[in-house]
């Protein structure tokens, strides 16, 4: 299948230095994007197991929220602890 799409030259350029880069031509490396793009599954089933158990847990949206807050208080906490890296 061939497909053909118009770019803005500043994108069509960018590409090709980034093909370049990869030791490729342009068409192969677009063909290798599509490719990876579709490989990875739709972020639907990504996050239906954590919707699931969102559903089943009998929590509330209020409830997720403020462990969501705690959890992101803990870990700048915890960051703080560490010092510079």
């Amino acid at each position: 299948m061939s497909v053909t799409i118009q770019l803005p030259i500043e994108d069509e350029a960018r590409l090709a230095m980034k093909a370049k880069h990869a030791g490729v031509d342009l068409p192969t490396y677009v063909e290798r994007l599509l490719k990876a793009e579709m490989s990875r599954p739709p972020l639907e089933e990504i996050l239906k197991p954590v919707q699931d158990a969102f559903a089943n847990s009998g929590m509330s949206e209020d409830d997720l929220t403020e462990l969501l807050l705690k959890a992101k208080k803990q870990m700048r906490v915890d960051r703080r602890s560490r010092g510079p890296v």
